[in-house]
Parts: structure tokens; sequence; C-alpha cells
């Protein structure tokens, strides 16, 4: 958990190289989503100024929710389930 930064994120690789957008939009506060733009799939970034942007077509997503803000995205990131266990974060 200590590795992904407050306000921000980072992306996390998963077996069978899939990845995870793991963001912290507010302190102690963590949300996972599948990183593929709902567009047509490229891989978003991280948050940087208070969004998660897709940079092949612009499209922006709120960090804490996913949900789309600016297309031509017409739905949000699809969240994934995650939990604490000790220090770190897990798939629920």
């Amino acid at each position: 958990m200590s590795s992904v930064p407050e306000k921000s994120g980072l992306l996390v690789d998963m077996p069978g190289n899939a990845q995870l957008l793991v963001v912290q939009p507010r302190s102690g506060e963590f949300r996972a989503f599948n990183p593929a733009c709902p567009h047509v799939g490229s891989l978003v970034n991280p948050p940087a100024g208070g969004a998660i942007t897709c940079p092949l077509h612009g499209s922006t997503f709120d960090p804490a929710t996913g949900e789309v803000r600016k297309g031509p995205a017409t739905s949000g990131l699809t969240e994934v389930a995650i939990s604490r266990s000790g220090d770190d974060l897990v798939l629920a």
C-alpha cells in the first residue's frame, strides 16, 4: 500500500500479462480499476492533476469512482474489488 502514491496511483502487473490500475484518491482509500479505456481499449495513465486520462483520445475519468468525466468514452472504468490484508492490497 505504501507504494501507491496519495492522490495518484500506479499500474500493477498481474498474472497472464494483465495489468491493474490501483489508485489512492484520498489518504488511506484504495480503489482498483481495469486500466483499459472503454472507448477502444487503450491503456489509461495513472491519475495526475486529479484525473485518470487516456492518452489515445483524451477521455478522462474520476480517480475515486472511475466514472467518465469527458469523452469520447461513454462509460467509466470497470472497478476491480480489492481489500486490505495486513500491509498489502489483494483481489477480493
